[in-house]
């Protein structure tokens, strides 16, 4: 039986191949949006609605869960998590002075908004944007993301403050962290280290994609930094086990990874 399903698997995989040949269709693309990478166009694409509406709700069982929202931008994330746990304690960050004015909007009264970078150490640095679009959510400290990744040619800067959540949070657990900073996921972690090391956080989620490159980080580097949690991609409606760390998962295009504490 199991050579007969080899055989069957074999002429399968031949058939897609001869089709996807004939009708000049590129199968990489294929291969990554069944897999969940490259699915950044709306929420329930990119499995974000299913894993707050849905999954979050088999691993949060407390009345009042602690979330963290790091890099809130426009306040969608944390909206979606205020309608789907309405008792929820939430505290967004967004440095962009300008997209927190809209954050500010769109959420006052919802969460507890901050208007500060957060980072490995706590300090300033210099947060560039686009003049012709000063509220996109690819704004960095590094221009070099702006210019490389965006095609971004006329760039300004603000100074912002920037605070590690070792001395910013209070609470004895969150519940979970979402994190989505261009590129600067690895200093927000990294700022935690206290917060990890006594078992604080119990699930994470971060965005990991092409600003990668532009900061020489590799997923691995976030296998080293949370040894005690189990890593996942996120689907349309499912999380997919990336196990243990292997070269294949070095995939530097869009994909949110879910951590869960062990």
């Amino acid at each position: 039986m199991s050579k007969l399903k080899l055989f069957i698997g074999d002429l399968v995989l031949k058939l897609i191949k001869f089709l996807a040949k004939k009708a000049k269709i590129d199968l990489i693309p294929v291969a990554y949006s069944e897999n969940g990478i490259s699915k950044s166009y709306n929420y329930v694409a990119s499995g974000e609605l299913y894993f707050i509406n849905t999954f979050l709700h088999t691993l949060i069982k407390t009345k009042n869960p602690v979330f963290y929202d790091i890099g809130g931008n426009k306040g969608d994330y944390t909206l979606m998590l205020r309608k789907s746990f309405p008792t929820s304690n939430i505290t967004t960050f967004e440095p962009n002075p300008n997209t927190f004015k809209v954050l500010k909007n769109n959420t006052e009264g919802k969460c507890n908004l901050i208007n500060k970078g957060v980072g490995e150490n706590s300090g300033e640095l210099n947060l560039y944007f686009d003049v012709n679009n000063p509220t996109s959510v690819q704004a960095s400290s590094n221009p070099e993301i702006l210019k490389q990744i965006a095609h971004s040619t006329d760039l300004s800067s603000v100074k912002i403050d920037v605070v590690t959540l070792d001395d910013s949070v209070k609470e004895n657990q969150i519940d979970l962290l979402k994190i989505d900073v261009e590129g600067f996921e690895l200093e927000v972690l990294r700022g935690a280290k206290n917060l990890l090391i006594e078992n604080k956080i119990k699930i994470i989620q971060f965005e990991f994609n092409e600003v990668n490159i532009i900061q020489k980080r590799f997923l691995k580097d976030f296998y080293d930094i949370l040894p005690h949690f189990n890593l996942y991609r996120l689907d349309e409606k499912r999380l997919i086990p990336l196990n243990e760390w292997q070269p294949k998962h070095e995939i530097f295009m869009f994909q949110n990874i879910i951590a869960i504490a062990k």
